[in-house]
């Protein structure tokens, strides 16, 4: 049976996509860090036109998958409200992707090549910090076990790095070669995600991760 969903993430650029059996069919982004609340609902309008879906009786969604940070305040509420509005308006359920877990999926198989048993995401969480998580790599499939977090790139786990706070932060990040300028996207949403919905684990609530300050704490035991 063919499961078709709308994918839409904010947590550091904005993207929307149309996938269908993991198969990407219409996809927009934008490289600015800036914009979201100005270009999302036209992606989302250009995605379903292109997938041939009427905005108006999007009868061939079978549901919208939202990242959920962990990002910035404007970035994230603007996708997530988006998301939640067009579920309750089309009557179709909508599920929280940590968009850590979708770059991290999009990586695993590079990493995996490379021999990382073990690796990192990080993307820029601004004010000179980065958003991490920790993941285990089990033939390319990733697992995470620790995050995410907001912390200084010293306090990141001592392993290879993937994510474009490798870039920001490369006296202390290990960044692997070709991804360290990588953002969650929407794509990367999708596919997670409509994984996580098959296996029946690895969704997030429909809530913003902000990880601002006292919210989010590292393990002692990881400091190394």
């Amino acid at each position: 049976m063919s499961h078709t969903f709308l994918a839409v993430d904010t947590s550091a650029t904005a993207s929307a996509a149309i996938t269908r059996d993991h198969e990407v069919i219409a996809h927009r982004a934008t490289e600015s860090q800036r914009t979201h609340s100005e270009v999302l609902a036209g992606f989302i309008t250009e995605v379903m036109t292109e997938a041939a879906i009427d905005p108006r009786t999007p009868g061939a969604l079978d549901g919208i998958f939202v990242g959920v940070g962990p990002g910035p305040f404007t970035g994230l509420r603007a996708g997530i409200i988006t998301a939640q509005t067009l579920a309750h308006t089309w009557n179709i359920p909508v599920y929280g992707v940590l968009s850590l877990d979708g770059l991290a999926h999009r990586v695993a198989v590079d990493a995996f090549r490379m021999g990382a048993e073990e690796f990192v995401v990080a993307t820029d969480a601004r004010r000179t910090e980065v958003y991490w998580a920790h993941y285990d790599n089990v033939a390319g499939q990733p697992q995470r076990i620790h995050g995410p977090f907001v912390t200084a790139a010293t306090e990141v786990t001592e392993l290879p790095v993937y994510g474009a706070g490798a870039g920001l932060y490369p006296d202390a990040l290990y960044g692997m070669t070709g991804f360290t300028d990588a953002v969650p996207d929407a794509t990367d949403i999708a596919a997670h995600g409509s994984l996580a919905l098959r296996r029946g684990r690895g969704l997030e609530p429909v809530a913003p991760q902000y990880l601002r300050g006292h919210d989010a704490t590292i393990p002692k035991q990881l400091r190394r």
